[in-house]
C-alpha cells in the first residue's frame, strides 16, 4: 500500500471518529431520565354487557371478570432508566367511555431509534363484567378468562391464553402459541403463524357450530368434550395425526389427512398445520 493510500485511509477514519463524537454530543444533550409508575384508573359503570375495546401493541393484556360489575383498569407498565431521545414506550394509557362501553388504548411505539439503560415491564390489567364483548386489536400477548359475551384478540408477539369462555372466540397470533381451556362457542377460530395450539375442553355450541384451529408452524393438541356432536377434519403438510393416542396416517408421505365423526356429526371442526403433528382426544381427557 502506497503512502498516499495510507494517508487517505487515516483521514477517512478520523472523519468517522469526528462524526461519532458529534452524534454522541448531540445525543447527550437529548439524554434524560424517565420514570413511569403503575397507575389505577377510576372505576367505570358501563352496564352488564359493554363493548370493551383494547389496543396496546407493546403490552401484555390480562382480562378477567370483575367482582362488582364495574370496569377496572390498571396500567402496570413500569419503566425506569436514562434514554437518548424520547422513550415512546412510556406513552400514557388512555381510558375513555364510548357509546357502547369503554376504550382502553395506548399509542404504539414509534420507529424512532432510542437507546436507554433501563428496566421495564409492559402490562395492563382489565377487569370487566362477565357479559362483556372483548376486542383486543393489538397486544404483545394476552390472557382472557371468564367472559361470556365473545372475545376477539390479536397478538403481534406473544402467547395467548384463553380460559372459561362462552360466545364466539377468535384469537390470532403472529408469533406465539395459543393455549385454551373450557371453551364453549358457536364459532371458534384459533390461528397462529408461528407456535403450537393446545385446547382442552372444547365444545362447539349451538348456532353456526364451526371451529377452526390452524397453525403455520407448530403442533395442535385438542381435547374435545365427551359426547360432542362434531365432524372433525384434520390435515397436516408435514407431520402425523393421532386420535386418542393412535396414529391414523400411514405410508411414507410427510403429509396426512383424516376425518372423524363424533355423535351426530352436526358441528364442524377443522384442524390444520403447515408443519407439525395433530393430536385429538375425544373424551375430554388431557
Amino acid at each position: 500500500m502506497s503512502r498516499a493510500s495510507i494517508v487517505a485511509m487515516l483521514i477517512a477514519v478520523e472523519v468517522v471518529i469526528v462524526g461519532i463524537a458529534l452524534y454522541a454530543v448531540r445525543g447527550a444533550a437529548a439524554m434524560h431520565h424517565a420514570d413511569f409508575a403503575p397507575k389505577t384508573f377510576a372505576l367505570l359503570n358501563v352496564g352488564a354487557a359493554p363493548q370493551v375495546d383494547i389496543d396496546d401493541a407493546d403490552s401484555h393484556v390480562d382480562v378477567s371478570v370483575s367482582s362488582d360489575g364495574l370496569v377496572h383498569v390498571r396500567d402496570l407498565t413500569r419503566v425506569s432508566g436514562t434514554f437518548f431521545g424520547t422513550p415512546s414506550s412510556v406513552a400514557k394509557l388512555q381510558v375513555e367511555r364510548t357509546a357502547g362501553g369503554v376504550s382502553v388504548q395506548r399509542a404504539a411505539s414509534s420507529d424512532e431509534l432510542h437507546v436507554g439503560f433501563d428496566w421495564s415491564e409492559h402490562r395492563i390489567e382489565v377487569e370487566i363484567p362477565d357479559g362483556s364483548h372483548v376486542r383486543i386489536a393489538r397486544c404483545s400477548g394476552a390472557s382472557v378468562s371468564g367472559i361470556s359475551g365473545g372475545v376477539t384478540v390479536a397478538s403481534q408477539d406473544g402467547r395467548i391464553t384463553l380460559a372459561d369462555l362462552r360466545g364466539s372466540v377468535d384469537a390470532s397470533s403472529d408469533d406465539g402459541s395459543i393455549r385454551a381451556s373450557s371453551i364453549r362457542g358457536d364459532n371458534v377460530t384459533l390461528q397462529t403463524k408461528d407456535g403450537s395450539i393446545d385446547v382442552r375442553g372444547l365444545e362447539i355450541a349451538d348456532g353456526a357450530r364451526r371451529g377452526v384451529l390452524h397453525t403455520s408452524d407448530g403442533t395442535i393438541r385438542v381435547a374435545l368434550e365427551p359426547n360432542a356432536d362434531l365432524t372433525v377434519d384434520a390435515s397436516t403438510n408435514d407431520g402425523h395425526i393421532e386420535v386418542d393416542g393412535n396414529p391414523v396416517n400411514s405410508g411414507d408421505s410427510d403429509s396426512a389427512q383424516h376425518t372423524i365423526r363424533l355423535g351426530n356429526g352436526s358441528g364442524s371442526l377443522q384442524l390444520s398445520s403447515g408443519d407439525g403433528s395433530i393430536h385429538i382426544l375425544t373424551n375430554g381427557a388431557v
